[in-house]
């Protein structure tokens, strides 16, 4: 794997991501806001914003149309009672952790098919079960399997993967960001793990998707 764009690459699941990557000799175009780990490529971009994401994709599209595989891993979280939530926050949710990648793909859309490129859509176990205070994140991850589905459907003719990745509750500052609250994140996964996992699964002969994988802390 020579190229491969990554959402999220400052930190968490997609900076160690980063890493591993790098470290196996693989260029990382990494698309974030804050500056990610040295030696990425840095697209300074804001997800929610619609211009920016124009300028993404342009900018792929005109300096890194080669490419082996999309990342979609940024992703934000929001906890709300129903009745206490947030217009603008969830506006921003869905505009982080389904339009963007939505719009990420549709955008490259014939790069990734002239490349075979894979797609990876990182969502969550959220996607799978209800939890209280997160109709409206669960809903979002709910949708990003829905949009897997469909890709695969609109792929199936074509080299390209598509890769539903679901981890549980893994060591980040998700929550606190979501809540301002500090969690206890011992009995958390190591996102270093998850990563080397993602790496395995592309690293598959190009005739087995791993469709979809749930990981959970045990």
């Amino acid at each position: 794997m020579e190229k491969v764009i990554l959402t999220g690459a400052s930190e968490g699941l997609g900076f160690e991501l980063s890493k591993l990557f790098l470290e196996k000799g693989t260029e990382v175009i990494g698309i974030c806001r804050s500056k990610p780990f040295e030696g990425v490529k840095h697209i300074q971009a804001d997800l929610s914003s619609k211009e920016d994401l124009n300028k993404i994709i342009e900018k792929i599209k005109k300096e890194d149309s080669e490419f082996d595989c999309l990342i979609n891993c940024a992703g934000i979280m929001s906890v709300q009672e129903l009745g206490k939530i947030n217009p603008e926050e969830i506006d921003n949710l869905f505009k982080i952790n389904i339009l963007a990648p939505i719009k990420l793909v549709s955008g490259l859309i014939e790069e990734i098919k002239s490349n075979s490129s894979d797609i990876i859509n990182v969502g969550s176990t959220v996607g799978f079960k209800a939890y209280e205070k997160q109709a409206a994140y669960g809903a979002s991850k709910w949708a990003v399997r829905g949009f897997n589905e469909n890709l695969r459907l609109e792929l199936k003719n074509t080299k390209s993967r598509v890769i539903g990745f679901n981890p549980g509750g893994f060591k980040s500052r998700i929550f606190e960001k979501a809540t301002g609250e500090k969690t206890n994140l011992e009995e958390y996964m190591d996102p270093k793990e998850l990563a080397k996992l993602i790496i395995q699964i592309l690293e598959l002969p190009k005739n087995i998707e791993v469709s979809e994988i749930i990981v959970n802390r045990k």
